[in-house]
């Protein structure tokens, strides 16, 4: 008997033990937050910064929009992440949410859309489209959950529960790899350049910045990106059934949507113009005024904006440091710009005066015709850029010419 209490004891203060050092796991992770789910209090130096925010952000989005239930939402990838601030004074009294996705595709976007419209209706969504919503990469991470949403494809209330928030819930606050991001959060606290502000913002936490080197790296980057687009014809052609769908959605419900084509350094516009896209980017062009104008007459509706800034010209044509310690003021690097022109952009969008007179004209409307002309004078600067600009335009075609090359060996020697 004495054997048998004693076995009891050694068994519940083990027990105890074992909840005890879960609890104070779970408390920890709901602490640190390293995922941004939970609403916990952010304390500078502990746990304030997310270093580690983009990878999370499939995770982020649905519980975050669940949990603030905003009435104004803009959608892109992190194009629109660094670039478009829902605090902006254009913006102001909005309370927007932010729900970039880095690659996101378009499909992926009409379902956050559908998730949102089930979680509170939407008196403005902001989206912004670029060549790489159109022409999606295959999502090889799993980190994109259909469980996760309100509601599925095909508008049907969802019950998840048991399929999504219980496992997202013990994963984020008792697993190894949710102690992990948290450990790792603390860590890195002063190690990050940018972090996720609670409006989904990707809120910079320094100016420095070696943009000389980023210019030449990411123009390498969008020649194979660039490439892998114009093989990728079903892909778009797919993305723009996505979209036409979500602005059915948007018209039948009476979603105010204002759709914005981003702006690109001059940089961006030239890598572009060299690799032989523009004709898809025109393609696109077309295609968003098209189905934009089918879908509000289907609707019965005025047809929504649609703001392009493409195109080398205004803040585009913002000169390339010259010195790594030299900063810009509107452009991280070729296609992701700084809240600077995020600004400017919006400000032009929401019809509000901007202060900078210089870039007053900046954008066009596409919605009210005219586009063949538009696209005419896109070219025009285009075909212009190497002569007004010929020290870049050299730079830029070199690196073209060299990444052109390399894909070509490596091609090579995959398929002999």
């Amino acid at each position: 008997m004495t054997i048998t209490k004693q076995a009891n004891k050694y068994l519940l203060c083990w027990a105890s033990c074992v909840l005890g050092a879960l609890a104070l796991i779970a408390w920890l992770n709901w602490f640190i937050n390293p995922f941004s789910i939970f609403d916990a209090p952010a304390v500078a130096g502990i746990n304030a910064n997310k270093p580690n925010y983009v990878a999370h952000l499939r995770l982020t989005h649905p519980y975050r929009i669940e949990n603030l239930q905003p009435e104004c939402t803009i959608f892109g990838t992190s194009r629109a992440g660094r670039g478009l601030a829902p605090d902006q004074p254009a913006l102001a009294g909005l309370g927007c949410y932010n729900v970039a996705v880095p690659s996101v595709s378009m499909y992926e976007i009409r379902r956050y859309f559908q998730h949102v419209q089930a979680i509170k209706p939407q008196k403005l969504v902001i989206l912004s489209l670029d060549l790489r919503v159109f022409h999606p990469e295959p999502d090889t991470s799993g980190a994109f959950s259909e469980s996760r949403l309100a509601v599925t494809a095909d508008g049907q209330n969802q019950f998840n529960l048991f399929s999504a928030k219980l496992p997202d819930l013990a994963s984020s606050l008792l697993s190894v790899s949710g102690l992990q991001a948290s450990l790792s959060t603390v860590r890195k606290q002063s190690w990050g350049k940018d972090t996720l502000a609670a409006n989904g913002f990707w809120q910079p936490l320094t100016d420095d910045f070696d943009h000389i080197k980023t210019f030449r790296f990411y123009t390498r980057s969008y020649v194979q990106q660039f490439k892998e687009m114009q093989q990728n014809i079903d892909g778009f052609r797919k993305s723009l059934d996505d979209f036409r769908q979500l602005l059915r959605q948007a018209y039948v419900e009476g979603v105010e949507v204002k759709l914005i084509i981003h702006p690109a350094h001059a940089w961006y516009w030239q890598t572009l113009w060299l690799s032989d896209l523009w004709p898809r980017f025109e393609a696109m062009q077309q295609e968003i005024v098209n189905i934009n104008a089918e879908e509000a007459l289907r609707a019965g509706h005025q047809p929504n904006q649609i703001w392009d800034f493409s195109g080398s010209y205004g803040p585009a044509l913002e000169a390339v440091p010259a010195q790594p310690s030299q900063l810009m003021h509107w452009f991280w690097e070729p296609a992701h710009y700084k809240k600077t022109l995020g600004y400017l952009v919006m400000d032009r969008v929401m019809g509000v005066r901007s202060g900078n007179a210089e870039f007053a004209d900046f954008g066009a409307r596409l919605d009210s015709g005219g586009l063949p002309e538009y696209q005419a004078k896109l070219r025009g600067l285009q075909e212009s850029y190497a002569t007004n600009y010929p020290a870049d335009a050299a730079a830029i075609g070199t690196i073209v010419k060299q990444a052109a090359t390399e894909m070509d060996r490596t091609a090579a020697k995959v398929d002999p």
